[in-house]
C-alpha cells in the first residue's frame, strides 16, 4: 500500500495548523497594538458599561463584557484622553468599578469581576463540548450556540431534533449578516464560544448582564435582566459599525 496518500494528509494538516497558529498570533498582536496606541476619544455615555462598548467600537476591539447589574447604573467618570494608552484609559474608567478587571488574552480583551466571572451559576461557565461552524454569519452561530445549550442542558427534550427558526434584515451596514465565522474546538464552554465568534467575525464585541440576585425561572442560572425571570438565555453581540 503506498504512503503518500498518508503523507500528503499529514502534510495538510501541519499546514492547517501552522496557518491557524499564525492567524492566532496576528490577531492578538493586532489587538495589543491597538490597546498601546494613544487615545483619540473620549466615551460620551453616562454609564461605564456603555462608555465600554463606545470604547471597543472606536478603536474596534473584540471584546467580551461580563456586567454584574446593579439596581442604580453607576455613573461613568471623566475619560481622558491625555492617558497615555487605550489600555490605560480603559483601566483608569474601570477604577470607579470596584472588582473588574481587564484581561488580554487569546486576542480577546475580557472584562469580568472575578467572583462571578469564575461562579458555577454563571451560565458563561457553562460547557458544551465540541463546537464546528464553517462560513456562517454571526446569527447562524447564535443560533448553533442556543441550541448546544439547550441540548447540554436538556438532551431528553431532543432526541428527535429540534424545530424553530430566526430571521434577521438583509442587507444590512453592520457586517452581522457576513458568513465569514469558522471555527472548530472541543470541551468549549459558552464563554468561549462568544470569544471566537467575536474574534471570527472580526467586527464585533459581546456583552452580557447578569443579576447574581436573582436565578432563572427554569436554570440554574444568573438571571440575565432584573425585570424579569426569564427562561432562556441571553447576549448581545455588537458590531463596530454605528
Amino acid at each position: 500500500m503506498s504512503k503518500q496518500p498518508r503523507f500528503s494528509e499529514m502534510k495538510w494538516f501541519w499546514m492547517f495548523l501552522f496557518i491557524l497558529l499564525m492567524t492566532n498570533t496576528t490577531v492578538a498582536q493586532d489587538v495589543e497594538a491597538r490597546l498601546a496606541q494613544k487615545p483619540d476619544f473620549t466615551p460620551t455615555a453616562s454609564t461605564v458599561r456603555e462608555q465600554l462598548v463606545e470604547i471597543a467600537q472606536h478603536y474596534k476591539i473584540p471584546m467580551g463584557i461580563e456586567w454584574v447589574v446593579q439596581p442604580r447604573p453607576e455613573p461613568a467618570p471623566p475619560v481622558s484622553v491625555e492617558e497615555p494608552t487605550v489600555r490605560a484609559q480603559l483601566n483608569s474608567l474601570l477604577q470607579s468599578t470596584p472588582n473588574y478587571s481587564l484581561v488580554v488574552k487569546d486576542g480577546i480583551v475580557s472584562v469580568s469581576t472575578k467572583r462571578y466571572a469564575a461562579d458555577s451559576n454563571n451560565f458563561l461557565n457553562l460547557n458544551v463540548g465540541e463546537f464546528n461552524i464553517s462560513k456562517a454569519n454571526v446569527f447562524d452561530a447564535e443560533a448553533k450556540l442556543r441550541s448546544r445549550i439547550r441540548t447540554t442542558l436538556h438532551p431528553e427534550r431532543y432526541l428527535r431534533g429540534s424545530n424553530g427558526g430566526y430571521g434577521y434584515g438583509v442587507p444590512r451596514e453592520d457586517g452581522l449578516d457576513l458568513k465569514n465565522v469558522s471555527f472548530s474546538g472541543k470541551d468549549l464552554t459558552v464563554r468561549d464560544i462568544l470569544d471566537r465568534i467575536v474574534k471570527s467575525n472580526g467586527n464585533t464585541l459581546w456583552l452580557v448582564n447578569l443579576v447574581p440576585s436573582r436565578i432563572m425561572r427554569h436554570e440554574p442560572f444568573f438571571s440575565q435582566f432584573d425585570s424579569e425571570e426569564e427562561t432562556d438565555f441571553f447576549w448581545k453581540i455588537i458590531s463596530f459599525s454605528h
